[in-house]
């Protein structure tokens, strides 16, 4: 009994065996054929599967609904939409779900408003639109007469864009005669040769952690469909971040992007990532497609078409992060701004949502666009009406005509050039005495400098500056030297706008002649004492502390101005200069550098027309 048991057994397993080694034969129908690397490398990806027979058959044509079951297992993409108008569409069909996801993820239409054509073949057209609506390709740029093609006039407007991108990037060519043949039908090896160079290395494994090693020797674009590190690597063509990711994480580590950098799901990590444009756009209307910029990441340009969420973080000295910032949309698709940018356009009704914190520093408005938040808009420009803004920029100015409402109000008249004045406007003294005078001002202008004639003051030594009050305070020893007559005070302000004061001086100050003004020495010598600094941003770290330069330096030499990075620091609010000594305030430099590392640089600029150069470590 047991060996009839056990020669059924061995039986059993003959017939599987003979029939996987059947089925792997059937399969050699693309063996030799020139599309067979293309089906091996999909099918690894479970894209192009053999049929039940075990085979590719590799001269077939395709029809539109086979596309779209390979584009949908190629990036991952699985949610379904309602396809009831397409009255072709059977629900008993294996299509059904292949079209429901296709029409989900918008990258297909239909042959009209209630016909989808699942099972006529694709055509080379339809194929090359599918994948350039995919790449998020500008549909608008080109026309059939600009084609080179002899059957030009047989390409449709709508895919002459498509068309001339895929050529251009080599996923399709036309014919030897010169032709495109544009309603030719793809057959299945095209399809294979197409979608293998479209995707590249496709990088598919949850959890996963891919290098250089990982990416294919013989294409040039990358296609993430999962959730997943890459590092280490650069990237000939464009690096996709599929939509089907939803909003799971993906970290780029060390990447350089030579083509487009696609973002269209996931929440994205870049560190130390290099490329020329970063573009933003799912089909989920209101799903936010989160990019977090960190390390020495520069972006040239983002292009934001849908909802989206952009964060700088932990930027090092000199990396721009996200350089240059373009909004499209309307305000069903907002974009929230988390750290400091520079340059953000909205080009559309768009919305903008400054979080707690978010500094921008040049905003240009195209539209009647919405901007709310709690953030921080240095300079605005609204080139259109009907914009409304939550957040007052501390400048801002209107194309002519235009008008915007800001915090409620109506507001046509620029602010680029803020009101700021001394009062009182002119001081009698007999002797020389300390002077009071009020700065009034209608932002929140800081105080950088003040100037007696053309001598710079020191702060803490010949005047003190109180932002509380917003009062100057200028010493007695500040007039030492000087012989009676007219002097002027001016206050520079960190929005370049310098209100001034006249101060009247009697006789009973110094004997020394003078023609109106003071003049500082260009001789004099200074160095540093102190060479480099540290510096830490978190609280109950050792190096959360005020920096202190200590210089050697004559008394006829003075500090004019700090720099940190190139940006000039207000005197009285971000340092003072006491004596021999630049004292940075810890408070100040705190939202100067948080999220940043490496090494800053402090620039004393001094009246001598030397400058001495501090570097500051971050930690």
């Amino acid at each position: 009994m047991m060996m009839k048991k056990i020669a059924r057994s061995l039986l059993t397993i003959l017939i599987v065996c003979s029939c996987a080694v059947t089925a792997a034969f059937a399969a050699d129908d693309i063996t030799g054929h020139w599309s067979e690397p293309y089906f091996r490398s999909l099918s690894v990806h479970g894209v192009i599967n053999a049929n039940g027979k075990g085979e590719f058959t590799p001269t077939a044509e395709i029809s539109r609904a086979e596309f779209m079951r390979y584009i949908n297992r190629a990036f991952g993409f699985t949610e379904q939409a309602d396809v009831s108008q397409y009255k072709d569409v059977d629900s008993d069909q294996w299509y059904y779900e292949s079209v429901r996801i296709a029409v989900k993820y918008g990258y297909i239409s239909g042959l009209s408003s209630t016909q989808m054509g699942p099972d006529k073949a694709i055509t080379r057209e339809q194929a090359m639109t599918i994948l350039g609506r995919l790449c998020k390709i500008d549909a608008g740029t080109v026309t059939p007469s600009q084609l080179s093609f002899s059957d030009k006039s047989k390409i449709a407007t709508w895919s002459a864009p498509y068309i001339k991108w895929a050529v251009d990037n080599g996923y399709v060519s036309g014919y030897t005669d010169g032709t495109f043949q544009p309603q030719r039908s793809v057959t299945r090896a095209e399809a294979a040769k197409i979608l293998y160079y479209f995707t590249g290395t496709i990088l598919d494994q949850a959890g996963a952690t891919y290098n250089s090693s990982s990416l294919n020797s013989d294409t040039k674009n990358v296609t993430i469909t999962s959730a997943c590190t890459l590092s280490g690597v650069t990237i000939q063509g464009n690096l996709y971040i599929s939509e089907g990711l939803n909003q799971s994480a993906v970290t780029l580590s060390d990447v350089t992007v030579k083509g487009r950098l696609i973002a269209a799901g996931g929440t994205v990590q870049l560190n130390n990532v290099t490329a020329p444009e970063l573009y933003i756009s799912s089909p989920f209307t209101g799903r936010e497609v989160k990019v977090t910029s960190a390390g020495t990441t520069n972006i040239d340009q983002v292009t934001v078409m849908t909802t989206a969420g952009l964060t700088q973080t932990s930027l090092q000295a000199g990396a721009s992060g996200f350089k240059q910032i373009n909004v499209y949309g309307d305000k069903n698709m907002p974009l929230t701004l988390n750290g400091r940018f520079g340059k953000v356009t909205l080009q559309d009704a768009n919305r903008l949502s400054l979080s707690a914190g978010a500094f921008v520093e040049s905003l240009t408005v195209k539209g009647a666009a919405t901007i709310e938040g709690t953030g921080t808009i240095q300079n605005a420009v609204f080139q259109a009406n009907g914009a409304v803004s939550a957040i007052e920029p501390q400048t801002y100015s209107f194309n002519k005509g235009m008008s915007a409402t800001i915090q409620g109000t109506s507001v046509s008249v620029d602010r680029s050039q803020p009101n700021h004045t001394l009062t009182p406007a002119t001081v009698n003294l007999s002797t020389a005495s300390d002077v009071i005078l009020a700065i009034v001002s209608e932002d929140n202008a800081t105080v950088r400098s003040v100037m007696l004639g053309d001598r710079v003051l020191q702060a803490g030594y010949q005047y003190d500056y109180d932002p509380v009050t917003g009062s100057i305070r200028i010493l007695s020893n500040a007039f030492s030297g000087l012989s009676s007559g007219t002097y002027t005070v001016q206050v520079i302000m960190s929005t370049g706008i310098n209100p001034t004061a006249t101060i009247y001086l009697g006789s009973g100050s110094s004997s020394s002649s003078n023609s109106g003004s003071s003049s500082s020495s260009n001789s004099g010598s200074a160095s540093l004492a102190t060479q480099t600094v540290t510096f830490s941003a978190t609280a109950g770290n050792a190096a959360n502390q005020n920096v202190t330069i200590n210089l050697n330096i004559d008394s006829s030499v003075v500090v004019q101005a700090v720099l940190l990075d190139g940006n000039q620091l207000a005197m009285g609010t971000q340092y003072i200069i006491s004596g021999n000594q630049v004292v940075l305030y810890r408070t100040a430099l705190e939202p100067l550098v948080s999220g940043r590392t490496g090494t800053m640089n402090i620039v004393l600029v001094l009246s001598n027309g030397n400058q001495l150069t501090v570097p500051m470590t971050l930690v």
